[in-house]
């Protein structure tokens, strides 16, 4: 395993903060707290780390954007990743107070509890920084997963935590799996994706 720099973690963490500050599942977790930036910040350097470890991460071109994924070979929600979201919490909650904490931890229950049971390689978070988005970008940072995932030949499985994406992922093959209710006002969307031949 390679050692990666703490900079590499960094930089990627800044790039996924960039591209999910305006993501609803945030607004909802963070409200208007003047820390969001630097929570979510914080929040993203401890799932690159996993990762770095445990996963796969493509970066777009000139840092426009960053993908974080899961082949189905990993048991993604393992003892190492429990641990990882008590620090999360723990961390959303120091910057934004116990509220945002717990928000979080609700959130992250209900997806947990969405989670196929079938094998699969899982897309953790995709995002482009605001001025990449509709370029295309989105596309070389998605293509290698199905790629991997249809060579394999599993399913593939995210969680759309903005509605406006669903069509972005429609196009890959991905189908509506299950609605996720986070609150009264506001769900996320589960999907699945059949392996191509």
């Amino acid at each position: 395993m390679l050692k990666h720099s703490q900079t590499q973690i960094q930089k990627t963490a800044q790039i996924l903060t960039q591209g999910f500050i305006d993501d609803p599942s945030f607004a909802l977790i963070f409200g208007e707290n003047a820390n969001k930036f630097q929570a979510l910040n914080a929040f993203f350097e401890l799932f690159v780390t996993d990762a770095m470890e445990r996963g796969e991460i493509i970066t777009a071109p000139e840092e426009q954007g960053a993908c974080i994924w899961y082949p189905a070979e990993v048991e993604i929600f393992n003892e190492q990743f429990e641990q990882i979201l008590t620090e999360i919490i723990s961390t959303i909650s120091d910057f934004c107070g116990w509220e945002s904490g717990k928000r979080f931890e609700e959130l992250i229950k209900k997806v947990g509890a969405s989670e196929p049971e079938a094998p699969h390689c899982e897309v953790f978070f995709i995002a482009l920084k605001p001025e990449a988005r509709g370029k295309g970008i989105g596309e070389s940072l998605l293509k290698p997963v199905l790629n991997y995932a249809d060579t394999k030949k599993f399913g593939c499985y995210l969680v759309s935590s903005n509605s406006r994406n669903i069509s972005f992922y429609k196009r890959y093959g991905f189908q509506e799996f299950c609605p996720i209710q986070i609150s009264d006002s506001y769900s996320m969307t589960g999907m699945w994706r059949d392996f191509v031949n």
